[in-house]
């Protein structure tokens, strides 16, 4: 079924409640709706969002945006290992607390993430030692560009860090469901700092106690968006090649810092951009009606409830000069600007 609204106030839609409009809002709920509105709409400023939870509306939206109500979880069991096939217009939040009842492993450090199925495959998210291209086993989507039904492997999507396929090619590709492999055997991933004492405790681990922990280490560190506007973690985590990174410390500890924190990856080395940020002074920081979080310096506020998308850029903007010009590092901003 199709619902169309003109004229749309957007601030429900978007977790920093920033005010902005746009023409058209459709809501759909079959994959048979999506090319009847390509039809009748056409692709042209066509944006397909999902919860509005890693996005910036810099300014009203002179185009249509659709948004799916595609729901329905799937699990199918092979041995210990089962898929689950979920709709794009799921919480996916409220899907991984399911799978925890049901006892699998496998999402469970993606708790408390805010957003839909389909959104959280196109930006791949990932938290705690844990991205969704690691369970992803296929995406099923609607191609804009040739009007067919495509069914996407995992490696067919192009997956890096907060990146994919779905996020480089303009909104060619519109989500309607994934499917994710998952595990009845206790595969707990406890590497990151903060979990791996929930091995010491002698409790015996479960996904759901996982999920309580995760969801409690989120708490202490981020807003709730439905009482402080925001989209999570603002800035991507700088990844250096090896060159680069000799140069950086070489700059930091000329300039006194010491004991910089840093995680090697198979890409480089990364460098946590809420040091940089804090260590440029900006924690806490209120600038008008935006801010950075006290707790968390990666998250960008709506401080006042009034912030108006220039007045998020401009905070932005003076964070990236800032860092780049303490570090020579150029940070780059993991929330899509619209």
């Amino acid at each position: 079924m199709i619902t169309v609204r003109e004229n749309i106030d957007l601030k429900p839609f978007n977790t920093f409640g920033i005010q902005a409009r746009c023409d058209r809002w459709i809501d759909y709920t079959e994959t048979s709706d999506i090319p009847e509105i390509t039809k009748r709409y056409g692709t042209y400023r066509l944006l397909s969002i999902g919860g509005g939870s890693n996005l910036l509306f810099t300014r009203d939206f002179h185009g249509t945006i659709i948004h799916s109500r595609i729901t329905g979880l799937k699990i199918t069991k092979k041995g210990a290992v089962h898929t689950a096939t979920i709709g794009a217009g799921e919480r996916f939040d409220s899907v991984i607390d399911r799978c925890c009842d049901d006892g699998l492993w496998g999402i469970e450090n993606l708790s408390g993430i805010p957003g839909d199925t389909g959104a959280a495959a196109v930006q791949n998210i990932g938290a705690y030692g844990v991205e969704i291209k690691d369970v992803i086993e296929t995406v099923d989507c609607y191609d804009t560009l040739t009007g067919k039904f495509i069914t996407l492997t995992c490696d067919d999507c192009g997956y890096g860090y907060r990146s994919s396929i779905f996020k480089n090619s303009d909104h060619r590709f519109i989500v309607t469901a994934i499917t994710v492999r998952l595990n009845e055997k206790p595969s707990p991933r406890l590497e990151y700092a903060g979990l791996n004492n929930l091995s010491e405790t002698g409790i015996r681990l479960t996904p759901h106690r996982v999920r309580e922990e995760i969801i409690r280490l989120r708490d202490t560190k981020l807003p709730d968006p439905a009482t402080i506007g925001n989209a999570g973690s603002f800035f991507k985590n700088p990844v250096l090649s090896a060159e680069e990174y000799d140069l950086f410390l070489k700059s930091a500890g000329g300039s006194g810092y010491t004991d910089i924190p840093h995680y090697d990856t198979p890409q480089g080395t990364k460098i946590p951009a809420a040091w940089l940020i804090e260590q440029s002074g900006f924690k806490g920081r209120i600038t008008g009606n935006a801010g950075v979080w006290h707790k968390q310096p990666l998250v960008l506020i709506n401080a006042t409830g009034h912030a108006t998308g220039q007045d998020i850029t401009n905070l932005e903007n003076e964070i990236i000069q800032s860092v780049y010009k303490n570090f020579g590092i150029h940070l780059h901003p993991e929330v899509e600007h619209i």
